[in-house]
């Protein structure tokens, strides 16, 4: 029986987060940042987002710059953040690694990255694994499925709650970050 519930919860488990969504698997060439990966799809290089979720830029870039007003850190504090969030992505996965990519490839935001979910291996897929592990936070207006963005909620209290992550190494910076990000 046990056998036959660990299959079935798997699968519901498994956001449905796209109409016309492809669930297909693509080589990692690089990560670029805490949130944002690059696949080799066909011929083409192409930039996804971990969709739903935000980490904490890693390069002095317009949204680094927003965030730096915004929240009143410093720089280096800043740096620091998104670095330590695109070292923990780049310890989960590495480039050549198969990944299997849901969403909807012909989409793109506004920084011309292809929102996704992005899974390597076991039950969480890396957008979640980042929001467990502390290093991103959830997106409050991100269009999600409800039962996914929930369980990104979720993940997000309990890695604050244990210190996971940039919440224990960072706590206060994380803390004026994330409470400015989580709303964009």
């Amino acid at each position: 029986m046990r056998i036959l519930i660990l299959p079935l919860l798997f699968l519901l488990s498994v956001p449905v987060l796209f109409a016309g969504e492809s669930d297909s698997s693509y080589k990692l060439i690089a990560v670029e940042d805490g949130d944002t990966i690059i696949v080799q799809i066909g011929a083409k290089e192409i930039r996804l987002q971990l969709s739903g979720i935000d980490a904490p830029e890693d390069v002095i870039n317009p949204k680094f710059t927003k965030d730096s007003g915004r929240t009143g850190l410093t720089k280096e504090t800043l740096l620091a953040l998104g670095k330590a969030a695109t070292d923990h992505l780049k310890q989960l996965i590495n480039p050549g690694d198969q990944l299997r990519i849901v969403g909807d490839l012909n989409n793109s935001d506004k920084y011309g990255r292809v929102p996704v979910v992005a899974f390597k291996e076991g039950p969480l897929s890396l957008n979640e694994r980042m929001v467990a592990d502390g290093y991103a936070v959830v997106l409050s207006r991100a269009a999600l499925e409800a039962s996914f963005k929930q369980q990104l909620q979720q993940l997000q209290i309990q890695a604050q709650e244990q210190q996971l992550g940039l919440w224990g190494l960072h706590s206060h910076s994380t803390m004026l970050w994330s409470d400015q990000t989580a709303t964009h």
